[in-house]
């Protein structure tokens, strides 16, 4: 930035501690701000700044400026006002009509022209605006004209909304307005405000009913006892108005700015630290920082830090000061420079101390009021002096290279002192100097009577009996550079260059540390001082640190210290103050601050990107590559191959953004936060596939955290490769192959066994018939031949040879009997008959056959549907064979008049079946006997079901065999 200047609070103001220059922290062109001539400022939900300005608007985090013109939308670079909606989205007044800004796209009300000089929003999220003098509400792309006085031509100066969200407004002639209730009421009306032309109106936060008004001549008052009076400083009157968190009023005038508070009034210009430009626009930010918007001098912030600062712009002519002591003259300081000696006293400027001899003695290391109130100086090579009634003089005959760093007075009234040729000791009474130590001095300390602690380059010594010598063997403080030391009950305190503070209890001596890990910015220790409320306050080489009674870091401090080298044993208590000295100038707190509300830091998430780039569908305004938070996504799915994101996240504290740093972790992730960091970028690389929220929290120097966690989640969807269900197709289709395989390979089995049966078959059929060619010739011609020889030897034989006869009878019997078994053996034999149909047919030409010559009455019904199935050996021998064992069973045994031979198709079942109508017979008893059995036997044989069931109407035989089994029996 420019310039960075220290904010003088007003609690000090108040107090009217100093009264010649305020100084005030300033941005503009140089520091990034669009436009130097500003007419409004606001706070965005995110805690952004937004200005507006005759080149454009500029929103503001605290450390960087981002800009919009008409390169970027604005339909005029001639920007007016400024609202944020409800909505999140912020409105721009122009000359030439509204724009609206949503995430870093502006869109234009192409509909709504015309300058529009003010814009309001309120708690229900309507945006009102002043066109013209007249008031519209924003609806849609369009807006509307209302009237709120009901005057046909008001004429509407000032509208605004309170800290709550109700709209005020102000009517030329006709009073001021509120809106309640969804209407609006008249609050001061015409008799009141008269002619006033009121530029600006402020509800009071503190005071109930309590208004203040602002107008071109004056500032008003009205308060319910007092409708309306006028402010008795007469100078004020301004453009803009706001009110502090303490109730302060303050005001942008013509001529600068002015603050008010109780009877007391504070005008701001060039003159003590300001600016004399005009000030457009007053505005309290969250953190209570106060903004102030100047037509042509930028922006300026005050800051209520609870601390001030002396430097050259208070007249001393360096701003490193070496030391601080009590003046001469009551409520006076004096302040040793590296260029002399200044004193400073309330209501005057700062004036130098004349130090007489060479150019060395203005150098001043030290300053110091002794108990009889003579001041002792200390220089680095210019001698030892000292103020007393008489006047300066010197104190040594030193030559110039010795070098006094510290001084004490014991409680004899001895003068201690630390040089870089060691420690001495002065007498009083013949004003020579002893020397003691040898080491390097830096510091002094009285334990108790004839006892002093010497800090040196080497550690600390102890003296006894002013002048018996031995180190303090203490731990880490025998290798320690001790800068400072503070007694503290039974404790002493050594402040180091190395380790921090290091406190010794005297009693048990035991140590504690502390230093950068307990929460200090630096291990530099350079002077301690404990005040009146027992707060030991502790210079360092990064700042000022504070400890409680039990040496813990106090991180309640007013506001924010400023970032500053402390210089060595340059610490004060007055009356009321505490004054550290630093190389930018000495810094002076009040000891008893007035208790300020503190605000935290606020954090959001910029924007996503995710790389490679990757386009998701989604609201307008979602770029490429790029997932705006604004936009208010509630997440973001990528594919897989888009796991590299790098988010960008601002934490706003607006009153110190250099004393942030952040934390954050990548919940899906990281468990824990990440240690402070002041990056506020991060790249997540390759990420797995998962559920994910990356969450930031911002925090201060101070260990303060901000008021809210930012998140944003996203997913990274599981590639293909790796989700259940593409699992789960691996699986199936593994399996699926698996069983394809296995598949394959029976059904190659099975083509092999078929072809083996096949060949099987054929060679069978072959045997078949051969064999049944081979039967029929040999055994047939056979046959044939002892029936021929039988006839040829029956011939032979007398007639009345009747025994002879008969046997030969009995051979030509048992030939025909024997001749027609072989002919359905050799029957079977042939493979032309495999089919089911003329195996059917053969039995029922059997039982034919067999009932041809007897008074049985024998009948057939075969249908099989179109279900003809070639028939394996087996299965036919054995069909054939119960079915002739069933037939001849009937013609023997079951004196039947009536036999039906069936067979039929039933739901895919072959039924065969014998019924007769003879008197039956004992089932359990038959089944002792050969032929039942063996019916069983082979029908089992076959996989075939046997039921046979006898009564007195009949018996009936049925044989039941499915057809999927005659043709894996085929097969077998």
């Amino acid at each position: 930035m420019k310039r960075i200047l220290v904010l003088f609070t007003v609690l000090l103001l108040c107090t009217e501690l100093f009264a010649q220059r305020y100084n005030f922290q300033q941005f503009d062109i140089e520091d990034g701000l669009t436009q130097s001539q500003i007419t409004s400022i606001i706070q965005d939900k995110q805690r952004r700044l937004w200005v507006s300005t005759f080149g454009g608007i500029s929103s503001f985090d605290g450390r960087h400026f981002a800009n919009y013109g008409r390169t970027n939308g604005l339909n005029s670079n001639f920007t007016l006002s400024l609202t944020a909606g409800a909505d999140g989205n912020i409105y721009i007044g122009t000359a030439r009509g509204i724009n609206r800004l949503s995430g870093n796209r502006i869109y234009d009300f192409k509909t709504i022209r015309g300058w529009t000089s003010r814009l309001a929003a309120d708690r229900t999220g309507n945006v009102y605006a002043i066109r013209n003098k007249q008031v519209y509400v924003l609806r849609g792309d369009k807006d509307s004209l209302i009237n709120i006085s009901g005057s046909p031509s008001e004429s509407v100066t000032r509208i605004r909304a309170d800290h709550n969200g109700t709209l005020w407004a102000s009517i030329y002639q006709e009073g001021i307005f509120k809106f309640e209730a969804g209407k609006w009421q008249s609050v001061l009306g015409r008799e009141l405000v008269k002619d006033l032309i009121v530029t600006d109106l402020l509800p009071d936060r503190f005071v109930t009913g309590k208004l203040w008004i602002l107008t071109g001549d004056r500032l008003y008052i009205s308060e319910p006892l007092v409708p309306l009076k006028a402010h008795p400083n007469t100078s004020i009157r301004g453009m803009s108005m706001a009110q502090d968190d303490k109730g302060a009023i303050w005001i942008g005038a013509p001529n600068g700015a002015y603050y008010i508070s109780g009877g007391r009034s504070i005008h701001f210009n060039s003159s003590n630290g300001f600016t004399s430009n005009m000030v457009n626009d007053v505005f309290k930010d969250a953190e209570n920082n106060i903004w102030f918007g100047t037509d042509g001098s930028g922006l300026f912030k005050y800051t209520d830090n609870g601390y001030v600062t002396f430097d050259e712009t208070q007249g001393l002519s360096n701003r490193i000061i070496m030391s601080l002591c009590n003046g001469p003259e009551a409520g006076t300081v004096w302040l040793g420079t590296p260029t002399g000696i200044f004193e400073y006293k309330r209501g005057r400027q700062i004036k130098p101390i004349l130090m007489p001899g060479p150019a060395e003695s203005q150098r001043i290391n030290f300053l110091f009021t002794d108990s009889k109130g003579n001041i002792w100086i200390g220089t680095p090579g210019g001698g030892l002096w000292v103020r007393n009634k008489s006047g300066l003089r010197r104190v040594d005959k030193q030559g110039p290279g010795l070098a006094y760093n510290a001084i004490m007075e014991d409680s004899s009234g001895t003068i201690w002192l630390s040089t870089n040729y060691g420690c001495l000791k002065l007498d009083a009474k013949t004003g020579k100097i002893k020397r003691i130590i040898e080491q390097f001095g830096g510091s002094l300390l009285e334990l108790g009577k004839d006892s002093v602690i010497a800090g040196t380059q080497d550690g600390a010594f102890l003296v006894t009996d002013g002048q018996k010598v031995k180190p303090l063997k203490l731990g880490l403080l025998q290798s320690a550079s001790v800068l400072c030391m503070l007694r503290d009950g039974d404790h002493v305190i050594f402040g180091t260059a190395d380790y921090g503070l290091i406190i010794w209890n005297t009693k048990t001596n035991a140590l504690k540390m502390i230093n950068t890990k307990s929460g200090f910015l630096s291990d530099h220790i350079y002077s301690i001082l404990k005040d009146r409320r027992n707060v030991i306050w502790v210079g360092t080489g990064k700042g000022i640190a504070r400890l409680n009674g039990a040496f813990e870091v106090l991180r309640d401090h007013p506001g924010s210290g400023p970032m500053v080298e402390c210089n060595q044993n340059a610490i004060l208590q007055t009356a009321d103050h505490i004054w550290i000295g630093t190389t930018k100038g000495a810094v002076v707190y009040r000891i008893d601050p007035v208790s300020t509300s503190q605000v935290p830091p606020h954090v959001s998430v910029d924007s996503v990107v995710v790389i490679p780039n990757y386009e998701q569908g989604g609201p307008a305004g979602v770029q490429k590559a790029a997932y705006k938070a604004n936009h208010r996504r509630s997440g973001f799915r990528l594919p897989f191959n888009h796991n590299h994101i790098n988010i960008s996240y601002t934490g706003i504290y607006l009153r110190n953004p250099d004393a942030l740093s952040y934390q954050y972790r990548l919940v899906g992730s990281d468990a824990k936060f990440s240690q402070p960091t002041n990056n506020s970028t991060i790249t997540f690389s390759a990420l797995p596939p998962g559920e994910y929220t990356f969450e930031v929290k911002a925090i201060t120097k101070d260990g303060e955290l901000a008021s809210n966690t930012a998140s944003f989640s996203f997913v990274i969807e599981t590639p293909y490769y790796q989700t259940g269900s593409f699992k789960a197709l691996i699986i199936l289709l593994i399996l699926g192959l698996i069983v394809g395989a296995v598949y394959v390979i029976i059904q190659l089995n099975e083509r092999r066994r078929k072809l083996r049966l096949k060949i099987k078959l054929e060679e069978q059929f072959k045997v078949r018939k051969q064999t049944a060619e081979d039967f029929h010739d040999d055994l047939g011609n056979k046959l044939t031949r002892i029936n021929v020889l039988s006839e040829v030897l029956c011939s032979m034989i007398a007639p009345e040879d009747t025994e002879k006869r008969t046997v030969i009878a009995k051979i030509r019997k048992n030939v025909d009997e024997l001749y027609l078994g072989t002919r359905d053996i050799l029957w079977s034999l042939n493979p032309k008959n495999d089919d089911l149909s003329q195996l059917l047919n053969r039995i029922s030409e059997f039982g034919q056959e067999m009932f041809n010559d007897t008074p049985v009455n024998f009948s057939s019904a075969i249908n099989l549907d179109k279900r003809d199935e070639k028939l394996s050996l087996p299965v036919s021998r054995n069909l054939m064979m119960i079915l002739k064992e069933s037939i001849n069973n009937i013609l023997k045994h079951a004196k039947a008049s009536e036999v039906v031979f069936t067979a039929v198709v039933e739901q895919d079942t072959l039924k065969i079946m014998l019924e007769n109508d003879g008197p039956g017979f004992n089932l359990e008893l038959a089944k002792e006997g050969h032929g039942i059995n063996n019916m069983y036997v082979r029908a089992k044989r076959i996989e075939a079901r046997l039921h046979i069931s006898s009564g007195s109407e009949g018996t009936k035989t049925c044989l039941s065999i499915p057809f999927t089994k005659l043709s894996r029996l085929k097969n077998v």
